[in-house]
């Protein structure tokens, strides 16, 4: 071992291979522990086959199909994660400044102020249009 990468890529290596091990080792110690040792996995098991031979062939194959597919659609979604990620913001951004330039293009017409006889004056611009 030259580098850190190759000391890390090695002790992880190891890590797997235990973590592993120690998986398989507690469901034998599980099973040995049990009045019947192993007679479920082994009805799971036979129920597992049968219902491969009633399934047949095709039907196992597209499923083995889909889930060798499951990583690489995974991968297809880390890679447009970046792409929406910028098209939202994208679509804020854009969505802000449309907001803006309705708001400074309306003409301040407000629909719960509907002044039929015309608008009240306040008491300065009274004074001012009597002078």
């Amino acid at each position: 071992m030259n580098t850190l990468f190759d000391y890390l890529t090695h002790v992880k290596g190891i890590e797997y291979i235990l973590a592993l091990l120690f998986l398989v080792g507690y469901i034998l110690y599980a099973e040995l522990l049990k009045p019947m040792p192993f007679k479920t996995i082994k009805e799971t098991t036979e129920e597992n086959v049968k219902f491969m031979e009633k399934a047949g062939l095709a039907n196992i194959l597209k499923t083995l199909g889909r889930a060798a597919a499951a990583p690489f659609i995974g991968l297809g979604y880390v890679i447009a994660l970046p792409f929406l990620f910028v098209f939202a913001i994208g679509e804020a951004a854009l969505r802000g400044i449309v907001g803006m330039a309705r708001r400074s293009i309306s003409f301040g017409w407000r629909p719960m102020e509907a002044y039929l006889s015309g608008r009240k004056k306040k008491r300065g611009q009274k004074k001012k249009e009597e002078d």
